[in-house]
């Protein structure tokens, strides 16, 4: 009978895991390419591992270890545990602990989509829930952008205009980077959260965005008079889910709040795509963000089961 065999996960590994992680949970699709394109934007100094547990030649488990990009608060690390086999799950989360302790860490956090057999099993094991994200998709076969047209008019009559970066002259220099940073960290801010957002260093967001998976002609920015009042962030094509574009923060300065303009762009947004020949959007908002999940389910975004963070505090 072969023995089970815990081994470090290697560069060679990405699509074993990926295959392992979709058949895990087939309804979160993984692929070796977003995975390899994820751990290329973690920096030198920040703390990764996984560790995977092999049967008879094939991955049966793995646990990761990390410093969110996300959960940056001092002492916060991931513990991530992804097994069907109930026997094997201690043996895992002990090689976790045990990677972490020498970091001592204060608090672990963890994510799971609501309808999986871990989230009920963690909260046996005394996680308490952080925080609860929608994820909707919006099927661009059945969308149409002309019954929403009034919704967009305020916006219009504003004078706010809409285009991608290409479109308002992007040229890649650091100082319009720069002034796209800005806008984002300025939106981030007032998105409604658990914790406080902490934006990432200029270097930081410069090598997970723009090096990562920046595309010019993706983003739409609201702008009038030349001032940049608003933006919705287009991602590359998710592999797993062919046909799906992925749509990331959606926001509006205080200032223009009230004008149409989140409306105008989420309009804008979908028809663009459509247009593409695009099939879905994917995107996620915090339970607490109410305006912007009222205007995702006007339009007719669908929510899927939800991504819930769990933490605990470390008592290792």
């Amino acid at each position: 009978m072969p023995s089970l065999l815990l081994r470090s996960f290697d560069a060679a590994d990405y699509a074993l895991l990926a295959e392992f992680l979709t058949r895990l949970h087939p309804d979160s699709p993984q692929s070796a390419e977003d995975l390899m394109r994820f751990d290329a934007g973690r920096l030198p100094d920040e703390h990764h591992a996984r560790t995977l547990a092999v049967l008879g030649g094939e991955l049966i488990g793995m646990v990761e270890t990390e410093r969110s990009r996300q959960f940056n608060q001092p002492g916060w690390y991931g513990l991530h545990v992804r097994t069907a086999d109930a026997g094997l799950w201690q043996q895992l989360e002990k090689s976790g602990l045990d990677t972490l302790r020498p970091l001592s860490p204060a608090v672990l956090h963890t994510s799971v989509r609501e309808g999986w057999p871990e989230y009920q099993r963690l909260q046996n094991e005394g996680w308490q829930e952080h925080e609860r994200t929608w994820l909707s998709t919006l099927d661009l076969t059945h969308f149409d952008a002309a019954s929403f047209a009034a919704r967009a008019q305020r916006a219009q009559a504003a004078g706010i205009v809409i285009g991608t970066p290409e479109e308002l002259g992007w040229d890649g220099s650091e100082a319009v980077q720069r002034r796209l940073y800005e806008l984002v960290v300025l939106l981030l801010s007032d998105v409604p959260t658990t914790d406080p957002l902490i934006p990432w260093p200029f270097e930081v967001w410069q090598r997970r965005i723009i090096h990562e998976n920046f595309r010019p002609s993706g983003p739409l920015i609201a702008v009038h008079s030349g001032e940049w009042v608003g933006l919705t962030e287009l991602y590359q094509p998710m592999l797993p889910r062919p046909g799906t574009l992925r749509q990331g923060l959606t926001g509006v300065r205080r200032e223009w709040r009230g004008n149409g303009v989140a409306w105008a762009l989420k309009l804008k947004a979908a028809a663009r795509a459509q247009a593409q020949g695009w099939r879905q959007i994917l995107t996620s908002n915090h339970v607490n963000n109410r305006e912007m999940l009222g205007i995702n389910e006007a339009m007719g975004f669908v929510k899927e089961p939800a991504l819930v963070v769990l933490k605990r505090e470390w008592n290792g």
